[in-house]
């Protein structure tokens, strides 16, 4: 992966919502989806439904998805990322993560439950390529 690449900012509040929801959902993966504004910065996070039910794995509902889509839409939101838990293991992207990864252009964010406070990493997964940004906790969005 190398080193870092530029710094994204990043809302602790939507940090704490990923972090919450992954304790809510332990011991298996939780899995959501991040907002931006008109701006292009993380103003929001959807929680989602891990149809799995899974540990290792995680997989949206893809209606959910849909209707999550056409809502952000009319709101005026983007799709800026993609999130997920690995409950008992460190957060960077898995061989199956790399390989599900069908959007190039969207952050994809990692948390893992085996160290307090728990880490939140972000990724772009581009042709199997993964490359890390530095991630900058703020407190109001960015």
């Amino acid at each position: 992966m190398g080193s870092l690449s530029s710094s994204v900012l990043f809302p602790k509040k939507l940090y704490s919502e990923i972090i919450s929801h992954a304790r809510s959902v332990y011991p298996e993966e939780c899995c959501g989806l991040v907002a931006s504004d008109e701006s292009g910065g993380p103003v929001r996070v959807i929680p989602m439904t891990n149809t799995l039910h899974s540990p290792v794995r995680y997989q949206m509902d893809p209606k959910e998805q849909f209707s999550v889509g056409k809502a952000l839409r009319k709101e005026g939101l983007a799709l800026w990322g993609i999130y997920h838990s690995h409950p008992m293991s460190d957060p960077v992207p898995s061989v199956v993560d790399i390989r599900m990864a069908t959007y190039p252009d969207l952050f994809y964010l990692l948390t893992s439950l085996t160290t307090d406070p728990p880490p939140l990493r972000l990724f772009t997964i581009r042709e199997g390529s993964v490359r890390e940004f530095s991630l900058d906790l703020v407190e109001a969005s960015p």
